[in-house]
């Protein structure tokens, strides 16, 4: 015959300063590894939702970003005769030559701190190219003219990039150029961007080389044909999906997950000890409670279960607590350096469905685990010596 439940509860409310101490403690974990697993999930999200599977990026043969490739027009030229590239309704390819450079920009709610903010020089082509582009506010810029587009995520985190604002580039930073317009890219990384006339940043910069190329491909073509063209002997390139270049960069967020893991199981161990020191407190208090328990019928199943549920109580309403603290950061936006880019990469905070599973998981292991030994100390409770000795 199991103990009601509402004994359980009750000898929860009468231990208050070890209960609550154990409970602060899985309560951390959760939260931090909520916020841990939302880092990498917003990341991840962000560049999952870039590129397009019908574009194809060209880089330099083992240049790990578009910062640090460099191809030169030769190169650029061999391309023009990639198979299965879509053409606009003139007829004209579409194929983006397009160079990727850095610029430091404070950010808006730390003054003082400079970000490394991606410029990329684009033509009118880009934009055919990169359809998943839509303007929220403003214009394009004008070719020839010094004027800039920036994206929603870099207007938003980053100084002076409103509309209408001033930015100063060039190699001396000595280039101003006027913000025209502001646009979203399906929350993507793109959208981290400032977007600018090529050849201007060309000269603006002294980079007389493009840093990628962006082909876009017919409905019917074949990307593992125009891949295998690129990549063979007639262009000498490395070319892959665009898809797959961002999926790429995401695998930084997979060595985040792995420290993640260790942090919290670092943490989750010190939580199995808090919450055994809790459960071997209340067994040691309650010898007598247990023994008369015993006398009036509950067998020893039913006492080790009852310690059990109460871990498990404190865990689970622990980690309810955890995870209402990290739906403050939820939707929060971040920016994060990355080490293969060296520009910075906005995203949102998400706390996904998932990640609260994680966490439930996580605090019902630390209970159950660190109430066994307890639990069985207290089922192993001798009735007579227990009721002698109160």
């Amino acid at each position: 015959m199991p103990l009601p439940l509402y004994y359980n509860w009750r000898n929860l409310v009468r231990r208050r300063m070890s209960t609550a101490l154990t409970f602060v403690v899985v309560a951390v974990v959760v939260f931090v590894l909520s916020a841990l697993l939302a880092f990498a999930a917003g990341i991840s999200a962000s560049l999952a939702a870039t590129g397009s599977s019908r574009n194809i990026l060209v880089l330099k043969p083992g240049a790990t970003a578009e910062s640090t490739s460099l191809l030169v027009p030769d190169e650029v030229a061999r391309l023009h005769q990639t198979p299965g590239v879509a053409r606009d309704a003139d007829g004209n390819l579409l194929l983006s030559q397009e160079l990727c450079i850095q610029t430091s920009i404070p950010r808006r709610e730390q003054h003082g701190a400079l970000a490394n903010v991606a410029v990329r020089g684009v033509d009118e082509v880009a934009f055919k190219v990169h359809p998943e582009i839509q303007w929220v506010e403003g214009r394009m810029f004008r070719p020839g003219a010094m004027e800039v587009v920036v994206g929603e995520a870099a207007r938003d985190r980053y100084a002076n990039l409103e509309l209408g604002g001033t930015i100063e580039l060039g190699r001396l930073a000595n280039r101003s150029f006027t913000v025209v317009g502001i646009f979203e890219a399906a929350g993507g990384a793109l959208e981290s961007e400032i977007w600018g006339p090529r050849t201007l940043f060309v000269d603006a910069y002294g980079r007389y080389f493009n840093s990628s190329v962006a082909l876009r491909l017919a409905e019917n073509a074949d990307a593992e044909e125009a891949i295998k063209y690129i990549n063979g002997p007639a262009v000498e390139l490395e070319a892959k999906r665009e898809t797959d270049y961002y999926k790429d960069l995401s695998t930084k967020t997979r060595e985040i997950v792995i420290l993640a893991v260790v942090l919290v199981g670092i943490m989750g161990i010190g939580a199995v000890f808090a919450v055994a020191n809790t459960m071997f407190a209340a067994v040691d208090g309650r010898r007598r409670e247990i023994a008369m328990l015993r006398t009036i019928g509950f067998g020893r199943t039913a006492i080790l279960t009852a310690f059990l549920i109460e871990s498990t109580l404190i865990c689970t309403v622990a980690c309810s607590l955890g995870l209402a603290a990290s739906l403050f950061l939820n939707g929060s936006r971040q920016d994060f350096l990355s080490d293969t880019t060296w520009t910075v990469l906005a995203y949102e905070l998400r706390v996904t469905p998932g990640i609260a599973a994680s966490a439930l998981i996580v605090a019902l292991f630390v209970g159950v685990i660190g109430a066994v030994a307890p639990a069985v100390r207290a089922s192993r409770i001798r009735v007579i010596e227990a009721l002698r000795k109160a």
